[in-house]
């Protein structure tokens, strides 16, 4: 697995470095989401959820004639081209939680690009005002 930031690198610009973190971070995000949604689907192909309407016909007569027909959704969330399912969610759980330890590593390079950025502006005596910036 790639490291979210080389130890010991100078940061030649601390916001481009950071800009690329948040970028990856989004990125990492979007893909434990994707992670997390086969897994649900996985789990729904052996334990699909109830019929949608079942519980509240009587509720909201009306609105029963907008669900979709329970079989349609059934065929839509069930899984057909995975033999061993068992496997597969081991699988996505295992790589969820490499997924997660990646995700540990570039919070930590985050941070530290932060506290970078902020130290530079301690340095600097804080950010440049307009005045200082237009001469």
């Amino acid at each position: 697995m790639a490291m979210a930031q080389v130890v010991g690198r100078p940061r030649l610009d601390p916001h481009a470095d950071r800009r690329a973190l948040r970028a990856e971070k989004a990125e990492l995000l979007r893909w434990r989401r994707l992670l997390r949604a086969r897994l649900d689907l996985a789990v729904a192909s052996f334990a699909p959820p109830e019929t949608l309407g079942a519980m509240s016909w009587d509720l909201v007569p009306a609105a029963q004639l907008c669900l979709p027909l329970p079989q349609v959704l059934r065929e839509i969330v069930t899984l057909d081209s995975e033999d061993d399912r068992v496997g597969m969610m081991h699988r996505l759980r295992e790589l969820d939680r490499s997924l997660a330890d990646y995700g540990m590593a570039l919070d930590e390079a985050l941070d530290e690009c932060t506290e970078d950025l902020v130290a530079q502006l301690v340095r600097s005596d804080g950010p440049p005002t307009r005045a200082q910036g237009s001469r």
